[in-house]
């Protein structure tokens, strides 16, 4: 069963935003004009309810506010009606009066009924995700949408997910039965076990058996491994909480202790998993390396190539030597890899984070940090930063020329 953007959203409209779509500029009301397109949004009758605003701007934190919204005919009541309608969006909230001409406004229907409304700045690295995940024309001005059969068409895969956790919008990704099947047996095997929940290393392990190598493509297979353990992983969590939630909590300290848990478990378990799934790919790819070998100070980077005993060496050439990093996400961690290893003055970074900012991708590059992601995710990067990176196949092609 393969699942996609069907499966987390019904329905959604985008459009570039103009200046009479512009509370206080070009518009002197909360109102969108509906049009027929809209109607294909929200559907052919008046309907009102609940609505979730999320601002994505390049220099802050992403805001997020309730309001509500009403879709209606504003003609429906018009004493000289002429048999034509007039559909109009009227909306409370204040997102779209800090927008300006050029940002994307995305109305999206989650599954479960809510309806988010996601403004997204022009040209930042948040509408580069936005453009990558609905497949966004980037000058349409008018209310383009993408119903059921369409989204249905649109694989759901690794990246995708990756950018909807990152926008927050607190949707739920689903899982096939074949995932929660092989979640309800690792979790049975943990706690047999006496674990709480089953390792990372057998996640990763259980995810790789799954997934199959299909191509000789490194950034291919990491995905498809990532993909299958973040199912997997997402499937037993459910389980689990399921559990407790029909168990119930004690106080509020309780459900508060048991939330962080869940979370921080989500936190370390993707930067592992990535670690997992690469050593088995440069084990695959036959290239020598050490994992979590110490260097000055007591540092200790992600991956030497060759090896420990070669960066200790001081007649080793320094620049046949290598260092990865391994960081799910990095926006602000990356600085930390820079001490790691003094021989190798250019620093590499893999990560699996989605559109980093131009200015953050600068600094790296003057502090000579090379980011390696898998090809899927270049995509959500500018044709100038896209110059700077490399898949996971470069870096290991690369790292083969010097292990010759």
């Amino acid at each position: 069963m393969t699942l996609s953007l069907a499966s987390v959203f019904a329905s959604v409209a985008t459009k570039r935003l103009a200046l009479v779509d512009l509370p206080k500029r070009g518009s002197h009301q909360h109102e969108l004009n509906g049009s027929s397109r809209l109607r294909e949004f929200f559907g052919k009758e008046k309907v009102q309810g609940e609505l979730q605003w999320h601002r994505f701007a390049e220099d802050a934190e992403p805001a997020h506010a309730a309001g509500t919204f009403t879709f209606y005919d504003s003609r429906a009541r018009s004493a000289d009606r002429t048999g034509r309608s007039e559909w109009r969006m009227y909306y409370t909230g204040a997102f779209l009066e800090r927008a300006a001409p050029g940002d994307l406004l995305v109305l999206a229907r989650a599954r479960g009924g809510d309806i988010h409304a996601l403004v997204f700045e022009e040209h930042s690295s948040w509408m580069r995700s936005a453009r990558v995940l609905f497949d966004i024309d980037a000058n349409a001005t008018l209310f383009r949408v993408s119903g059921e059969e369409e989204l249905d068409r649109r694989a759901l895969e690794f990246v995708y997910a990756r950018i909807l956790e990152e926008l927050q919008l607190d949707v739920v990704l689903p899982s096939t039965p074949a995932h929660e099947t092989i979640a309800e047996r690792e979790l049975a095997a943990a706690v047999k076990a006496g674990l709480k929940f089953p390792t990372t290393a057998r996640m990763a392990a259980v995810a790789r058996e799954l997934a199959g190598v299909e191509s000789a493509d490194a950034d291919e297979t990491l995905l498809r491994w990532l993909e299958a353990e973040e199912r997997i992983f997402r499937a037993a969590e459910r389980q689990l909480v399921d559990v407790k939630l029909r168990a119930g909590f004690t106080d509020v300290d309780d459900f508060v202790s048991y939330s962080l848990s869940v979370q921080n478990r989500r936190k370390s378990r993707m930067g592992l998993a990535l670690q997992n799934h690469l050593t088995e790919l440069f084990r695959a790819n036959a290239i020598r390396f050490s994992a979590q070998a110490y260097t000055e100070n007591r540092k200790k980077p992600d991956f030497l190539f060759p090896g420990e005993s070669e960066y200790h060496d001081a007649n080793f050439d320094s620049s046949r030597l290598a260092m990865l990093a391994a960081k799910s996400s990095c926006k602000d961690r990356w600085p930390q890899i820079l001490p790691e290893a003094d021989r190798i003055p250019i620093k590499h970074l893999c990560t699996l984070e989605a559109s980093i900012s131009e200015a953050q991708t600068e600094e790296m590059t003057r502090k000579q940090v090379v980011l390696v992601l898998p090809h899927a995710l270049h995509a959500t990067y500018s044709a100038s930063q896209r110059a700077t990176l490399l898949t996971l196949q470069q870096f290991i092609e690369q790292l083969r020329q010097l292990q010759r």
